[in-house]
């Protein structure tokens, strides 16, 4: 039975892009295993702490919104607590028996939504 799951992940600011997408890579293998699927990914950025973390100021943010199998999600999160260049981690099961092609339909449609207000709200301006 596939769930749906939100994962938000802080990473330590790597010195190449490369690295990051290498350690992105590693954990969304896990959570794709037995016909996982994102949903929806974003990349928040690199931000500023509020209060340092193992000595890192700033860390990267990536969101993730996916529909898996929780059988390997322990693995996943042991992998995480033990992984150096995550600094915190937050999971969270957000429904049962997902339909994937109606949630990214929704999710699709809530962005083109927030466009055109948004380009709505730069032409008032002008």
């Amino acid at each position: 039975m596939h769930r749906e799951y939100e994962l938000t992940i802080i990473s330590a600011v790597q010195r190449a892009e490369a690295q990051h997408k290498e350690l992105l890579d590693k954990y969304e293998k896990i959570f794709l295993a037995n016909n996982g699927e994102i949903i929806d990914r974003k990349d928040w950025g690199v931000k500023k702490l509020c209060s340092p973390i193992n000595k890192h100021y700033r860390a990267q943010y990536t969101f993730y919104d996916f529909s898996g199998d929780s059988s390997q999600l322990k693995e996943m999160e042991r992998l995480m607590n033990i992984d150096e260049n995550i600094l915190r981690y937050m999971l969270i099961q957000t429904g049962q028996n997902v339909d994937v092609d109606k949630r990214k339909a929704a999710i699709a449609k809530a962005e083109a939504k927030a466009d055109a207000a948004a380009s709505r709200s730069k032409h008032d301006e002008a």
